[in-house]
């Protein structure tokens, strides 16, 4: 047998100095490299955390702008944009089934297309979010020096009567309030109101579902649902998710959005009481207005703006008419000839007319006779005529109500010029002084439809209510006085003033009116006297995702 050879272990080889270089070489380019790319994965790291810190916390806790150096906040702003874009959302989805039941979209087309458009600029609903959070700081701050505050409890009592309106239902303080306005309304009803006694006859039989009339008693109205503290705890937890997933506003949150709305109130309540008076100086007042051709008087380079009232309630548009048949209180009113033909001054008549005595209130005519009248007959002040085509007329045929009555006296405007005009004024104004009625003059002569046909009574009224001419020669007009012919762009007006009230109560819609359109005047001047910063960079600072 062979000898088994020993393992005899190699001996390390040397390394020369140039290997020692170049692995040395290689160990400092391996260094380099791993720094230079832990260094780039840092730095993208770093700007990772920055951005996100930036968006989580210092953007949102910035100051977007400032109102006397009281801030607000990115995250408040972007909180409340979101809000109203969802209350925006839900409008329109509620326009538009509106509009889908009524099958007219015009009706509802301008508000659709207004929340449209503000929906599709993000910057116009951001900026529209930023004025009013503007004015609400305002609000708290000259609230506070007015010594206005609102308490928790008030809050709540709000935020309560806002989920009964969603869920159908009634607070008990409304409940209570709308059955006191109840009880007070039948008292009243029942101290003025007579009670006649019903026949009942032996064979009748009245059961609980018979409505009898004239008992004086009212119909028993279905009592509302009352809001109880269950209904109250589930709508406050579906109003808390929904402010969660729709904005991100707490429910604390929304509660000093309620607080301020509150404060708005009284503040409102304030300024409008010390700036708008709850009286004024009213005047009862009736008129005859006489029409003529609307560019007959009127001076090189004067206009006549077709669309100004004198009334509070009727327009007088110059070529409107209303047929046969129209409810004059609705539409203005231009006297028109139906199925009759107008008699003029040089027009010569030899048809049969009929002679018939009108009851201006009630807008009956009467037919008492029929006759022929040539060019030279006069009609008395009582009497109107109508040219009939060709059909004869019976002495007992009563006229309906719906009827037009054309006196010889009443021309339409379109052929009327100022001077007739004037003219048939005037000879108004010296019968009424002679002692006809004015009111029944008013019904057959006056071509304002809002209050022609009630004598030309356009109730109480204060100032502001008519163009300048009118009102100021009825303010100035003794009570019981006719004026001379006054002249607008109307055409001529006799006017009579039949009362007159230093401190009359304003109507409580025009007071309400006046008083918010005051506050708001208020409000802009406070917001102009105020020191407050705007952003430069509003686009920049939307919420994401508008």
């Amino acid at each position: 047998m062979g000898k088994r050879r020993k393992n005899i272990p190699e001996e390390p080889k040397v390394e020369t100095r140039k290997q020692t270089r170049v692995r040395l070489s290689v160990q400092r380019r391996n260094r380099r490299i791993t720094m230079i790319v832990g260094g780039v994965l840092a730095l993208a790291l770093i700007l990772v955390i920055v951005g996100i810190i930036s968006e989580m916390v210092i953007k949102p806790n910035s100051v977007l702008a400032r109102v006397e150096g009281r801030p607000i906040v990115t995250r408040d702003f972007w909180e409340r944009t979101r809000l109203r874009q969802g209350e925006l959302q839900s409008q329109l989805q509620q326009y538009q089934i509106f509009s889908a039941q009524f099958g007219d979209q015009n009706i509802f087309a301008s508000q659709i297309a207004q929340i449209q458009a503000t929906l599709s600029s993000p910057l116009s609903l951001g900026t529209q979010v930023l004025n009013q959070m503007i004015d609400e700081q305002v609000i708290r701050i000259r609230a506070e020096e007015l010594g206005i505050t609102v308490t928790d409890a008030e809050v709540d009592e709000a935020l309560r009567e806002e989920i009964a309106r969603g869920q159908g239902a009634v607070t008990v303080p409304q409940a209570t309030a709308t059955a006191e306005a109840g009880a007070e309304a039948t008292a009243t009803a029942l101290l003025f109101t007579p009670t006649p006694t019903v026949a009942v006859t032996e064979t009748e039989t009245i059961t609980d579902t018979d409505a009898v009339l004239g008992t004086g008693e009212p119909a028993t109205p279905e009592p509302p649902t009352i809001l109880t503290d269950e209904l109250y705890q589930q709508g406050l937890a579906t109003l808390s998710d929904t402010l969660r997933q729709r904005s991100g506003i707490s429910l604390d949150g929304y509660r000093e959005i309620i607080r301020t709305q509150l404060l708005a109130e009284k503040l409102q309540e304030q300024i409008g009481a010390e700036q708008v008076a709850a009286t004024e100086e009213q005047i009862e007042v009736r008129h005859i207005l006489i029409r003529f051709d609307e560019t007959a008087g009127i001076a090189p380079g004067e206009e006549i703006t077709e669309t100004e009232e004198i009334t509070p309630d009727a327009e007088i548009a110059p070529d409107e008419e209303i047929t046969e048949g129209e409810d004059a209180t609705d539409e203005p009113v231009a006297e028109t000839e139906t199925e009759s033909e107008t008699l003029t001054d040089t027009e010569p008549v030899t048809e049969t007319v009929t002679l018939t005595v009108t009851n201006p209130l009630t807008g009956t005519e009467v037919v008492t006779s029929t006759e022929t009248v040539t060019d030279t007959e006069t009609l008395t002040d009582t009497e109107t005529e109508t040219v009939a085509d060709d059909e004869p007329v019976a002495e007992s045929e009563v006229v309906t109500d719906t009827e037009t009555t054309v006196d010889p006296a009443v021309i339409s405007d379109e052929s009327r010029d100022e001077a007739a005009a004037l003219a048939l004024a005037q000879e108004l104004r010296e019968r009424i002084l002679a002692g006809e009625d004015f009111a029944q003059l008013a019904a057959i002569y006056s071509e304002d439809p809002g209050s022609g046909m009630d004598g030309g009574n356009l109730g109480w009224v204060g100032r502001g209510a008519f163009v300048p001419e009118f009102e100021e020669a009825a303010f100035a007009l003794p009570i019981g006085e006719i004026s001379q012919p006054v002249r607008s762009q109307f055409g001529y007006h006799l006017i009579e003033v039949l009362n007159r009230d230093e401190n009359r109560p304003k109507d409580e819609n025009q007071l309400r009116q006046e008083r918010a359109q005051a506050f708001n005047n208020w409000l802009q001047e406070q917001i102009l006297s105020l020191n407050i910063e705007r952003p430069t960079d509003l686009p920049s600072r939307l919420p994401a995702g508008l």
